[in-house]
């Protein structure tokens, strides 16, 4: 019988647990002058990702917390596991558009209910991540075209805008289709409310600005920070400007949300295609950044760091998340 001497042993055990968490290896060598700017720029992805995950869980027909949980809980896992040095984890507006508009139709309406639903899709997301990272399917993300996204990104940009412009003008009453709602917005312009006109052109152009001139500045959370204090300031809720009302305070009870296994069938279709587009914007964002900083990502570890993520926000009471952010530190 070898004897494997104890040194051996206690190297080999560290290398092992690297490979499934690489943060492990990272954070031996991770040095105190690199405290204060990461600081800096975990507050700047912060303002950035904040407003983002409320606008997100509005289009998911979720309540504003919902995407708030979906940025804290995965976040708080995603970068233990992804072998992208820069990528983070977000909400993105493909994903909660998908959910909003499948869950508005199986929810029946019920706030509770659409609430469990897309928290239990979340749940279904890491399995199915889970699953191909067991099996070594990280190349699946290859079979995706870039035509393929590019013409669902243009899909969702127009669904985008034909449930936002009908906001931008003050305008309610909204419903149907994309062509359906289109048609209710043009037909119902004379019945713009210039006050929510003006507060979100104003917020428009502070954003587009910042982007030009400031890039690296937190812009979103001034414009953010700018809207609360016009609303409490200028009393905007007695003007007509819908608010978003008040958020919860505190965490929620985590667990398993409470659904049928029919309700499951009914999510899977659902759950594959929030998995695909997840799976294909990380791969994407964090092949992006190895190419940019001379690093190898692995796409199959991404996998689990999706899993891990998802995991967290399902059981949250949030929604799926996707590694969709990208950090400028």
């Amino acid at each position: 019988m070898r004897t494997v001497p104890a040194t051996a042993t206690a190297t080999a055990e560290p290398s092992t647990w690297t490979r499934y968490v690489p943060a492990l290896g990272w954070l031996r060598s991770y040095q105190g002058a690199w405290l204060v700017p990461d600081l800096i720029a975990g507050l700047t992805l912060a303002a950035y990702a904040l407003p983002a995950g409320i606008a997100d869980a509005s289009l998911a027909q979720l309540p504003a917390q919902a995407g708030l949980y979906a940025c804290l809980f995965s976040g708080l896992v995603f970068w233990l596991f992804c072998s992208s040095k820069h990528t983070a984890i977000t909400v993105t507006s493909a994903i909660s558009l998908l959910v909003g508009a499948t869950l508005g139709d199986l929810g029946q309406g019920d706030p509770a209910r659409i609430a469990a639903m897309a928290a239990c899709t979340a749940l279904m997301v890491a399995a199915l991540a889970f699953l191909v990272w067991l099996f070594r399917g990280g190349s699946v993300v290859n079979f995706v075209s870039e035509t393929v996204l590019l013409g669902f990104k243009a899909g969702v940009a127009l669904y985008l805008a034909s449930t936002q412009l009908p906001k931008l003008f003050g305008i309610s009453g909204t419903h149907g289709d994309f062509w359906d709602r289109m048609g209710y917005f043009l037909g119902h312009l004379g019945e713009t409310h210039q006050a929510a006109l003006l507060l979100g052109l104003a917020a428009l152009v502070i954003l587009v600005l910042g982007k030009i001139f400031m890039p690296t500045r937190p812009i979103a959370l001034v414009v953010v920070v700018g809207g609360i204090v016009a609303s409490s300031r200028l009393d905007l809720g007695s003007h007509g400007v819908k608010l978003l009302g008040e958020v919860p305070q505190g965490l929620p009870a985590l667990g398993f949300p409470s659904l049928s296994r029919a309700d499951l069938n009914e999510l899977l279709p659902l759950a594959m295609a929030c998995f695909l587009l997840a799976a294909v914007e990380t791969a994407a964002i964090g092949r992006m950044f190895g190419l940019k900083h001379g690093y190898k990502v692995d796409p199959n570890q991404e996998f689990l760091a999706l899993a891990a993520a998802n995991l967290a926000a399902g059981l949250g009471r949030a929604f799926p998340s996707a590694g969709a952010c990208r950090s400028r530190w």
